[in-house]
């Protein structure tokens, strides 16, 4: 089935979110007809209810989940419908149930992963910013001083990125692109992740760990990645923290939900670690938390995947994917049974 003379329906709400899906907004505009459904309108569900029956796809705007639930009365309605998208990070299961999708032949997408790119870069950034200690470079200056004799931090893990030991604590999508960027690095990487096979590890090149204490032996630069997922809660542990070396970089790329955050700061003044970290337990952080001035703390305000390009290219992609599932086409982001299941539990809201 080409797709061509579609009616698309988009469920869009306040800016910045009606920005973010412009660009895929024009796209769909070329394969048919668009209807875009303000969530702020008080009669949002109605609309919806009505325009479903005639509707071949089903987007909405990044990081929204509309608080409604597409039970059977909605579905059974839906005879046309033959995809969903949206970047939910699975957080969708209140919204649709995959097996009810499945049923019906419809997919569901969801473009979380399409912000790996960025948030991974991000990453890459801070470890160079705190090899070289450049951010208390650029205070200096701004500040009117100049540099020491010298600049070198003895005593940290410090210098040039190649060939510093990297630990990836988990291997999803953000540290399988840490792990490309610093290919050209010669960087000995190990890992740890219960859902890599230690002959994968070593075809990826990776050094396979049994444990995240024993990663953290291994490992100058550590770097987290690990979903929040009931397992994994505080896995960042003392244990952990004291296996890494005096001095070693900390670099936390997914939620704090995964460490133990007392023992973090613990050991950013016990064992002199310098962290890298961009999400918060309560955010915004407050005005007086000590760690805002940590001279070992590069802290920044939840922005590796804030970005509009970010945004907007989640829901582009999740555009192209629903026209690729009308045309019977490889998905990019098809969501599976697996990921309404993997996060149940886990309480978002302090993640």
């Amino acid at each position: 089935m080409v797709a061509d003379n579609l009616n698309i329906i988009i469920l869009s709400d306040h800016a910045p979110r009606s920005e973010w899906i412009q660009r895929g907004a024009a796209l769909l505009e070329t394969k048919g007809i668009t209807t875009t459904i303000m969530l702020s309108s008080p009669s949002w569900r109605d609309e919806l209810r009505s325009a479903l029956p005639s509707a071949d796809l089903l987007l909405v705007a990044p990081w929204t989940v509309p608080d409604i639930a597409m039970d059977d009365e909605f579905l059974d309605s839906a005879l046309r419908l033959k995809a969903i998208g949206g970047t939910f990070d699975n957080r969708f299961s209140s919204f649709v149930s995959i097996d009810a999708l499945t049923q019906r032949g419809i997919v569901l997408i969801d473009t979380s992963r399409s912000m790996t790119p960025t948030v991974a870069e991000f990453a890459l950034a801070q470890t160079l910013n705190l090899l070289r200690d450049i951010p208390s470079a650029i205070a200096l200056m701004r500040a009117g001083g100049w540099k020491r004799s010298s600049w070198d931090t003895l005593g940290y893990v410090y210098g040039d990125l190649a060939d510093k030991k990297v630990g990836l604590a988990g291997y999803g999508s953000i540290n399988r692109r840490y792990h490309q960027l610093i290919g050209g690095f010669g960087c000995p990487t190990a890992v740890y992740d219960p859902m890599l096979d230690k002959s994968r590890a070593e075809r990826l090149g990776l050094t396979y760990t049994d444990s995240l204490e024993e990663l953290a032996a291994a490992s100058e630069i550590f770097v987290v990645g690990i979903p929040p997922l009931k397992s994994s809660l505080r896995a960042i542990s003392k244990t952990v923290f004291d296996a890494l070396p005096i001095g070693g970089l900390f670099i936390l790329v997914s939620r704090m939900a995964v460490v133990d955050e007392p023992a973090l700061w613990a050991a950013v003044n016990n064992r002199r670690l310098k962290a890298a970290v961009d999400v918060f337990s309560t955010e915004p952080v407050p005005a007086d938390a000590s760690f805002r001035f940590h001279p070992n703390v590069l802290a920044t305000p939840h922005i590796a995947g804030e970005a509009f390009y970010c945004h907007d290219r989640c829901f582009y992609d999740a555009c192209v994917d629903c026209l690729a599932a009308i045309e019977q086409q490889p998905r990019r982001f098809e969501a599976a049974r697996i990921d309404a299941t993997i996060y149940m539990g886990v309480d978002w809201s302090q993640s």
